[in-house]
């Protein structure tokens, strides 16, 4: 391989590797996925399933998390970003016995937006 080749082949890594990183979330464990308004929305760490939407009416998302696995699962909490830049939550920490559903609720009165996503965090870190 000529030195340009190499020049040129770690130049496209690195531009592909950038364009992976525009839209990822900025958060560990964020999955990216936006959903419509009108969509519910599914995510799941670690053995534990969220599904949420939104209630146009309520101007709230509602849902429930559950621990799929057969332990606790400590520290589970929810959040929620929006298009508008606005974040709602993290819901406060539950722990979830095995098998355990929790609803979740969160606010979004005054909240106008076209997409959102959501991601389940787990474990005490903060974040």
């Amino acid at each position: 391989m000529t030195r340009h080749t190499a020049s040129r082949a770690a130049t496209l890594a690195l531009l592909a590797m950038v364009a992976a990183c525009v839209d990822s979330p900025t958060e560990p464990g964020e999955s990216g996925t936006r959903w419509n308004a009108d969509e519910t929305a599914t995510d799941t760490r670690s053995g534990v399933d969220l599904v949420i939407s939104y209630d146009a009416s309520g101007r709230r998302f509602t849902g429930t998390v559950t621990n799929t696995t057969s332990a606790t699962v400590t520290a589970v909490r929810v959040e929620i970003h929006l298009s508008n830049g606005t974040e709602l939550g993290p819901t406060p920490r539950v722990d979830l016995a095995a098998g355990a559903k929790q609803s979740v609720t969160l606010d979004a009165s005054g909240q106008s937006f076209d997409w959102y996503s959501v991601h389940v965090e787990l474990g005490s870190s903060s974040g």
